[in-house]
């Protein structure tokens, strides 16, 4: 049989019943707040130096991986620059050879020039077939040859020595065997000289 104190007790258990003055009830709980704000900073503290730690391996995988980059990046400027260079070196060489190219057909004659001055030489009974001319190169004197056709020997020999005459050609050749016709002689004259009239 329960006592009446004890149905008091039972049913007070449900409710909380605080018996400190206001003052006191202020203090504790701004005491319970600021040990819950530490305690909240203490992990927020906590949790941002685990994370930092976790962090560091990521941080030294990426320094890593940064500097095998700039290693690289130092290589492929070094075969760029070395490729750029080889590349300006065969220009110059090529712009070189052209210049000396330019220079000298300065001084040259052109093709043109020498089978205008040849074909100037009055011609009559000769018919020219062919004519090629080949440049000098340097001190080299030019070369050109003549084939055709002479109506009579005397018509040859006049022709070749009008063009031995000219004074841009320094020798004719003309084969002895071209005179052992009488008519329609076939010939090849070969000049040579300078061919700058």
């Amino acid at each position: 049989m329960a006592l009446p104190s004890d149905l008091h007790f039972e049913n007070m258990h449900h409710e909380l019943t605080n018996l400190l003055p206001l003052q006191k009830k202020r203090a504790f709980k701004r005491e319970y707040f600021l040990r819950l704000a530490v305690v909240g900073l203490l992990m927020l503290s906590a949790v941002s130096i685990f994370g930092g730690v976790l962090l560091v391996p990521s941080y030294l995988t990426f320094t890593q991986e940064l500097r095998a980059k700039g290693v690289r990046l130092a290589q492929l400027n070094a075969t760029l620059q070395s490729a750029q260079e080889r590349a300006l070196g065969e220009r110059l060489t090529r712009l070189s050879a052209d210049a000396t190219h330019l220079a000298r057909l300065e001084t040259s004659p052109s093709g043109s020039t020498a089978v205008r001055a040849v074909l100037s030489v009055p011609r009559s009974g000769i018919r020219l077939t062919r004519i090629s001319f080949t440049p000098g190169a340097g001190e080299t004197d030019s070369t050109m040859m003549l084939s055709g056709t002479a109506a009579t020997r005397d018509t040859l020999r006049q022709y070749e020595q009008a063009l031995s005459a000219l004074p841009y050609v320094e020798s004719s050749e003309l084969p002895i065997s071209t005179y052992a016709k009488e008519a329609e002689l076939e010939f090849i004259i070969t000049l040579t000289g300078p061919f700058t009239p």
